[in-house]
């Protein structure tokens, strides 16, 4: 009687499977990873002209007055606020300080957000996640410089007429620093600001989150993927060790060096960025307040 045989792979073909497994791991790999930020990229514009649909109906609602860009104004003109009852958000009142008057919903978020560590703890807002803005308004759209009667600034919103010559090159809400560019810092200047700008590198400024650009919805209520000529920049304290690419300033001085206007009073007094070709302010008009 003969035992019959039975097949088996040897050692040099199990190696020879496992590396073409390796191979093919390797080359799907980057493809999977490139394949999923497109996917965060997308999900993020689609939350950025859903917002643009909710400042829409804001600003008919309120003869084409905008929302407020910080908490200068309180929490009932703050853009974060202001679109909810558009989008049918849940504010839970039983919550303490500003929780009590805000919602955390992801549509106010890029993507991002999702992967931020923190919880809310007590009855208050979280200092880390609760507290992160991956989505931040124009810190211009305000008016703020003409001097009221008794020499002090009187802030207002901007109106949607006030951005000439077109809507559609404005900037509205975007893209900008937040714990993924600064680590879990609690209560983080530039992680917890509302408002952005390209003018002044001191500020939360826009983050090249997806690709290499930022999603940006404009204030005519269309979305898009912009690619800039990035600059690197400090955090402020105490994350200053840490630096971030953002964009140039929206304006320029005589030898093109891109500078924060020296007199935003005065129209003219600086010349317009070719690298910076979105419209953030208006010199005169349309400026933040100091």
């Amino acid at each position: 009687m003969t035992r019959k045989k039975t097949g088996a792979f040897t050692l040099v073909e199990l190696l020879v499977v496992i590396g073409i497994i390796a191979l093919l791991v390797s080359i799907l790999l980057p493809t999977l990873s490139k394949a999923r930020k497109s996917a965060q990229s997308l999900k993020c514009l689609s939350n950025l002209r859903q917002m643009g649909l909710a400042f829409s109906m804001y600003e008919n609602e309120h003869k084409q007055w905008l929302p407020y860009p910080t908490t200068t104004l309180g929490e009932a003109g703050l853009w974060f606020n202001c679109v909810d009852p558009y989008l049918k958000a849940f504010v839970d009142t039983s919550r303490t300080g500003v929780a009590s008057g805000r919602s955390y919903a992801a549509y106010k978020q890029c993507v991002v957000y999702d992967d931020f560590q923190g919880n809310r703890s007590g009855a208050g807002q979280d200092t880390t996640k609760e507290f992160a803005r991956t989505y931040k308004m124009n810190s211009h759209l305000r008016h703020g410089l003409n001097l009221d009667a008794k020499g002090m600034n009187d802030p207002k919103p901007a109106k949607v007429t006030d951005c000439k010559p077109s809507p559609s090159d404005w900037v509205l809400l975007g893209d900008g620093t937040s714990l993924d560019q600064t680590g879990p810092a609690v209560n983080n200047f530039e992680n917890g600001q509302f408002s952005m700008e390209v003018n002044d590198v001191t500020q939360a400024s826009p983050a090249i989150r997806h690709g290499n650009g930022a999603n940006i919805l404009f204030i005519d209520g269309h979305a898009q993927n912009v690619v800039l000529k990035t600059i690197t920049k400090k955090l402020r304290s105490p994350q200053d060790f840490i630096t971030v690419k953002s964009w140039e300033s929206e304006y320029a001085d005589a030898s093109g060096k891109p500078i924060d206007p020296p007199n935003p009073r005065a129209p003219g007094s600086a010349n317009r960025n070719p690298n910076m070709p979105l419209r953030w302010s208006d010199l005169g008009r349309i400026y933040r307040v100091p």
